[in-house]
């Protein structure tokens, strides 16, 4: 499972060509095993970056885009991008990290806005006045999810997305990882396994994550609807991970739309507070995962599924 993460972590960030390669990367390994599987293709948009600055009386600080749409940012609007409330969506914001070393991008808004580094958010409330600009376009980008085992009628579904935000290890080449070892020990005898596209971010409202998941539930509700439970896997390496009871944590790992599925679902992530340093940057590598955890999280969803009675 190692070099499964190693191998993706090549090609981050995960999105437009290089989410193409790691799609590639999965199949390869699919067929390396000779596990049969299908690709649900669709379309989507992503935001492409022409330019985006930011300086504090005149100095630049180093940030990058977190916008959805093109503008200016000219008041010391400083959130958490790890508190997410639905009135920032709409508000031109600097943003940051609170627990990472490193520009976190952990939220996307739909105004313009930038990340900075945690050790940068003084300097910009000290200063005495500030000014920032992106300018965003929307990319066609083709995707795709990556369907293995049992499609017609699966005793449980198990998911996990490839793309990634920044480098991606945790989040989600663990789960990635984990499911290639379940789809190589027969897992898809009896399940569907799926590989999902186009999680981490599109243009899609009111949620701008989780596009690949809503499609699947698109086309395969019927399988989905009849299965008696579907596992989300999601940050397995940097943590014990276990299953999720928190709601609000649910739903962001797994935001589909239909309630009724929601409610039957399954969602495994790390328990603890680690992923938070590491959330959607550069530091989310290789170095930062504990194989045990994965391991982990291996032995946790095959518990799941051996656990229902046929």
């Amino acid at each position: 499972m190692v070099r499964d993460i190693r191998e993706l972590e090549r090609f981050a960030p995960r999105r437009g060509t290089n989410e193409h390669s790691a799609r590639s990367y999965i199949e390869s390994r699919l067929n390396e095993e000779n596990i049969p599987y299908i690709v649900q293709s669709f379309d989507s948009f992503l935001p492409r970056y022409v330019e985006h600055s930011l300086t504090a009386d005149g100095e630049p600080i180093e940030c990058m885009p977190t916008a959805l749409v093109s503008g200016e940012i000219t008041e010391k609007n400083i959130i958490s991008s790890m508190a997410v409330s639905g009135r920032y969506y709409e508000e031109p914001n600097i943003n940051f990290n609170p627990y990472a070393d490193s520009i976190s991008l952990a939220t996307h808004y739909r105004a313009p806005s930038v990340a900075v580094r945690r050790r940068d958010v003084q300097r910009i409330i000290d200063s005495k006045s500030i000014h920032g600009t992106v300018t965003v376009v929307r990319e066609p980008h083709s995707c795709a999810n990556i369907i293995a085992g049992n499609v017609s009628e699966p005793k449980n579904v198990v998911i996990v997305h490839y793309d990634s935000v920044a480098n991606g290890a945790d989040d989600d080449a663990s789960g990635v990882a984990m499911l290639l070892r379940l789809a190589e020990d027969g897992a898809g005898i009896d399940n569907m396994l799926v590989f999902s596209g186009c999680e981490e971010l599109s243009f899609d409202s009111p949620i701008y994550w989780g596009k690949g998941y809503r499609e699947l539930e698109k086309r395969f509700f019927p399988a989905l609807s009849r299965s008696r439970n579907i596992i989300a896997v999601d940050m397995i390496g940097s943590g014990m991970p276990g299953i999720m009871k928190n709601p609000k944590y649910r739903l962001a790992a797994f935001p589909i739309s239909d309630k009724r599925l929601f409610d039957r679902s399954t969602v495994i992530g790390t328990l603890g507070d680690e992923w938070f340093s590491t959330y959607h940057s550069c530091d989310d590598t290789l170095n930062r995962i504990n194989p045990e955890y994965v391991d982990a999280g291996l032995g946790l969803v095959k518990g799941i599924i051996a656990a229902q009675p046929d």
